[in-house]
């Protein structure tokens, strides 16, 4: 608790600082979505982003959204059109995840978002708007519109900062957002409302699905996620998991990792494995090692149950945008 105090303190300050404009903060050279949190993970910022991203391409047509992010993780620095990167380690595992599943969005990675934003709009004047993926805590940035998301119930004083808690910013900031998430139907004052869902496991075949199977084996379940305990409820719908491996968020897999698994298997007498959509690409190095394997991956969809708002909003703001960007002068 005094380490949270501390850190309260600093985040106070650094916040009042920017508030004040002793720092400084501004328009990217896009319009802006930013869709972020408080917590430390766990509230589905990814699937709220790809819903968002794909809303806006419906609007304002192909080729006119971007998503930003600052790529977590990843071995490289500065921007980088994922498109462009060689695996999963150059960009982070959930930018190339988002790459794969709106490969007609423009998907690139920095850590100083604004200089992401430019180097956007220098290379796809096309582009119209951006999201950005975890962008709440770059205050250079100034977004045209904030989304917070809200899930944990306890989680809403100071004393909840780590280490005491599970917030990594102050909840206060959440006041500053345009529109607030409840993910967890703990909080029926937020304006908007949706939860994360696991869609029927799909296999794992040479980057496709079989649409005509269904896993219907006892399975062992692999993640490297914030909040596994959801994946497994997900999975539990589906398959019959009979043991669990959980790794922190975003565990780079290893040779060791899959060996271990394999003679578990053998062992157990189990040909099944289940994991979600995001370790399947930190997986995909050891595909071969895999190849005896049945894989299956859990797709995570979000559904909203203020669908008609959240879209009404989004078809009013489009109508404000430019017509077409500019690169920066």
């Amino acid at each position: 608790m005094p380490v949270a105090a501390v850190w309260a303190a600093i985040l106070a300050l650094r916040h009042a600082l920017y508030d004040w404009g002793v720092l400084p903060s501004r328009r990217g050279a896009l319009p802006t979505v930013v869709i972020g949190n408080v917590e430390l993970g766990g509230t589905g910022k990814t699937p709220h982003v790809l819903d968002v991203a794909h809303r806006l391409q419906g609007l304002l047509g192909t080729g006119a959204v971007g998503i930003l992010s600052r790529g977590y993780g990843r071995n490289t620095t500065g921007f980088l059109w994922v498109k462009d990167a060689e695996t999963w380690r150059d960009s982070g595992d959930e930018p190339w995840m988002m790459q794969s599943r709106e490969p007609s969005v423009a998907v690139a990675v920095c850590e100083d978002r604004l200089q992401g934003l430019e180097r956007m709009a220098s290379a796809r004047p096309a582009l119209r708007v951006v999201v950005l993926d975890d962008g709440m805590q770059h205050r250079a940035l100034r977004p045209d519109v904030l989304v917070g998301l809200v899930g944990r119930p306890d989680a809403h004083t100071w004393q909840s900062l780590i280490p005491a808690g599970p917030l990594r910013d102050l909840p206060s900031r959440l006041k500053r957002c345009d529109h607030l998430v409840d993910t967890s139907g703990h909080h029926p004052q937020c304006s908007w409302a949706s939860r994360t869902a696991s869609a029927p496991p799909q296999r794992w075949a040479q980057g496709s699905s079989d649409e005509g199977a269904s896993l219907r084996k006892p399975a062992l379940l692999v993640t490297g996620i914030s909040r596994p305990g959801r994946a497994l409820e997900g999975a539990q719908q589906h398959a019959e998991v009979v043991a669990h491996a959980f790794y922190p968020d975003h565990h780079a897999f290893t040779q060791a990792d899959v060996t271990h698994w394999l003679a578990w298997m053998k062992e157990a007498g189990i040909s099944s494995l289940v994991t979600t959509e995001k370790d399947a690409v930190r997986l995909r190095p050891f595909e071969h090692a895999l190849k005896g394997v049945d894989v299956w991956v859990l797709p995570l969809n979000l559904v909203w149950h203020t669908e008609a708002r959240v879209q009404a909003f989004l078809e009013s703001w489009t109508q404000t945008l430019p017509s077409q960007s500019k690169p920066p002068q």
